[in-house]
């Protein structure tokens, strides 16, 4: 597995708000160093950190160990979507295997 070093780091809106976590946004401000709603313009994609503020992301992020070990493995959301609709989405695809079966048998 490899690691993800603070140079790959793409400081999104999704991954600002993770990081900030139950913090405040004031809290995670003065925490990093950032002005009065500089965070709420990153998280809502107002604007992105930059080449300052990106640095202290990352080492915050390393102090906390926030993306050790990380892998893109898909939608945490998705996941879940999935597995509580598993009956639904197997009715459908019974439900196409039984239209597609039909309509070779025609």
């Amino acid at each position: 597995m490899s690691t993800i070093t603070k140079k790959e780091i793409q400081w999104t809106a999704r991954l600002i708000r993770e990081l900030r976590g139950h913090r405040t946004r004031a809290e995670f401000e003065a925490l990093i160093g950032a002005t009065k709603n500089m965070v709420w313009r990153w998280e809502t994609s107002k604007a992105q950190p930059d080449a300052t503020f990106t640095e202290r992301l990352s080492d915050l992020a390393e102090r906390e160990r926030f993306l050790k070990d990380w892998k893109l493995v898909g939608s945490m959301r998705l996941l879940d979507d999935l597995e509580t609709t598993k009956p639904e989405i197997a009715d459908l695809f019974r439900k196409s295997v039984e239209r597609t079966a039909r309509q070779l048998a025609e």
